[in-house]
């Protein structure tokens, strides 16, 4: 009996000619994908579900920008799987330039501000890592003066003490939306099956009624049942209030604005690379003008939670489903209260648009991505954590190692976890309760005429 269930609860490999099925078509459902579907030899055959067409609306992945970054602090994997990256979102420009597309990666470099006068112990590790990678000729430190010479808008930042900088001229931003579509494109060109709308909006597992470990397949909002020799859940933010995943995830909304800048703005900014400001401390960032005349500034913090009624889990809150929906009013103060000290040259400029973009935020900020403990034939590529999309051209490769059961130091780091929550953890603003503790702002609120 006992070695039943050990096999039972022992995950393995899909055979060659597998059928998979992914749930869920963003930023980790199509890599993994595509990743699968180029390996010609184990020829498996996959399928996509999603409840809308790609790119999905509410996906954090469906965005006009998401920083590409090597600078990841003492987080050596991510660096080298950003490092990677890069490489392959410069080919995939080469592609795009070919088809006569616009390119979908823009390497303004990074601009890394510490606030203090010297950088902090996180910056320094990304010095330190991006060095050892033999890389060391990206890299420029900046004291204040070079800073205002360089990008004299940032003069007053410098004066109020975010005075130490780094310059990272690798690394930029990548137009997300349009990278979701590249390689949704390049899936469908690999034969990747995809099942969109109702009849791909998975409600449910399917598992076999003589053993409810074993997971055979999904169900639809269609109501049919769709079988498979593998699920993998790719399925972001929300995926934490769809399948039990022991508190190890946790949907958080993060604020996003954006500006349209005046012709003589936007010639003042023309060299402003992607930023970061003070982030380990205080996680605000931004972007150079998106070619379209947006300039976006968004905040990585502890987010809000929206908790459902039923059992507090949280769930994505957005403008699919609540159309009307913009930011927190003290989300938008904090934003006016930094940015007056950071790039004053904001302050006359209106909100143009502003969004809560939801992540899937684990407990340490890292990826996980292993065999559900519950059940047999379900992965899980879960925890977000906001820092997905710049590897989208190779996480694919790295969730199909753990489909294969490789083992890697990237299987290893983000194989499923049981971690107990830092003291405060779930204390995080509620975005909408009976009380209304938390009010959206209004359009007028958000000109630039201070709230």
């Amino acid at each position: 009996m006992q070695s039943h269930h050990q096999q039972n609860t022992t995950y393995q490999a899909p055979a060659a000619g597998s059928k998979i099925i992914i749930v869920g078509g963003g930023c980790f459902g199509l890599s993994t994908a595509y990743s699968l579907a180029l390996n010609k030899d184990k020829n498996y055959d996959i399928w996509v579900y999603d409840r809308e067409e790609i790119p999905v609306r509410d996906a954090a992945s469906n965005d006009i920008s998401k920083v590409v970054r090597m600078d990841y602090g003492n987080e050596r994997l991510c660096m080298e799987l950003a490092i990677d990256s890069i490489d392959i979102w410069n080919q995939w420009n080469n592609e795009r330039a070919s088809q006569g597309l616009s390119p979908v990666y823009h390497n303004t470099g990074m601009l890394v501000f510490s606030g203090e006068d010297e950088l902090c112990e996180n910056e320094k590790y990304s010095l330190h890592h991006i060095r050892a990678a033999g890389h060391g000729d990206w890299i420029e430190e900046l004291n204040g003066d070079q800073i205002v010479s360089r990008y004299p808008y940032f003069e007053t930042a410098v004066k109020n003490g975010i005075s130490s900088a780094y310059y990272n001229k690798v690394g930029g931003w990548c137009n997300s939306a349009e990278a979701i579509k590249h390689i949704y494109n390049k899936c469908k060109a690999l034969g990747v099956q995809f099942v969109l709308g109702d009849k791909g909006c998975f409600t449910g597992l399917e598992t076999d009624k003589n053993d409810a470990r074993s997971v055979i397949g999904i169900s639809t909002k269609a109501g049919d049942s769709h079988y498979a020799d593998r699920i993998v859940m790719c399925t972001g933010s929300w995926t934490s209030s769809i399948i039990d995943m022991h508190d190890q995830v946790i949907a958080t909304g993060q604020v996003v604005v954006h500006f349209r800048p005046s012709e003589k703005v936007k010639k003042i900014l023309s060299n402003l690379p992607v930023w970061f400001g003070d982030f380990s401390r205080i996680g605000f960032y931004g972007f150079p003008d998106n070619g379209d005349g947006i300039l976006k500034i968004a905040k990585h913090s502890t987010g809000y939670l929206n908790p459902r009624k039923s059992d507090s889990v949280s769930v994505p809150r957005t403008q699919s489903t609540n159309e009307g929906d913009t930011i927190p009013v003290q989300a938008v103060r904090d934003f006016r209260e930094y940015l007056h000290k950071f790039l004053p040259i904001t302050e006359d400029l209106d909100i143009t648009y502003s969004r809560v973009c939801w992540y899937s935020d684990s407990i340490d900020g890292q990826f996980i991505v292993g065999a559900h403990p519950d059940y047999n034939n379900l992965i899980v590529a879960a925890g977000d954590s906001g820092h997905a999309m710049k590897f989208l051209p190779m996480m694919g490769t790295k969730i199909a190692e753990v489909i294969e059961n490789k083992d890697t130091e990237y299987t290893r780091a983000w194989a499923w976890r049981k971690i107990v929550p830092r003291l405060g953890f779930y204390d995080r603003p509620i975005l909408v309760d009976e009380n209304h503790t938390v009010r959206m702002v209004t359009s007028s609120e958000l000109r630039s005429s201070k709230i």
